[in-house]
């Protein structure tokens, strides 16, 4: 059964579509595994993980707060990431055992050893069960 607030766009069709024919395009050997579906064999060495708009829900009620997410897995091995925010034009990205990179700027995680002197952000999942699973982790 489909939740309340599980939106599905056409955007998100056509912008995985996009995504997969560049992809493709590049490396025609690859497989791309979608959250609109997927293209390519089972046994490519390498898949593209693809979620074209990472935040359907703010993005359909105009809260500037998605990206687009892509993942490159090698066999069992992730080996690279990149989350694009077209609201900030910021571009995180980064490859196995490489520094991560902002805009091309290397990042790296807070010093901070104490949560009194941290700043925590979790989202939580549409429905009622989810919530309650994403709050014990939080918890914890």
């Amino acid at each position: 059964m489909e939740e309340a607030h599980d939106l599905k766009l056409a955007l998100d069709v056509s912008a995985q579509d996009l995504i997969t024919k560049m992809l493709l395009k590049q490396f025609p050997d690859h497989a791309v595994i979608g959250e609109e579906g997927s293209i390519g064999s089972a046994q490519a060495k390498h898949h593209w993980i693809v979620d074209p708009i990472d935040g359907t829900v703010n993005f359909f009620y105009g809260i500037p707060h998605f990206c687009i997410s892509i993942a490159l897995r090698e066999t069992d091995k992730l080996v690279i990431g990149v989350i694009f925010d077209p609201i900030k034009d910021e571009l995180w990205s980064v490859s196995r055992g490489e520094p991560a990179f902002l805009n091309d700027r290397p990042i790296r995680v807070s010093s901070r050893k104490s949560l009194s002197e941290s700043v925590v952000s979790v989202g939580l999942s549409k429905s009622a069960r989810a919530i309650e699973a994403g709050l014990k982790t939080l918890m914890r």
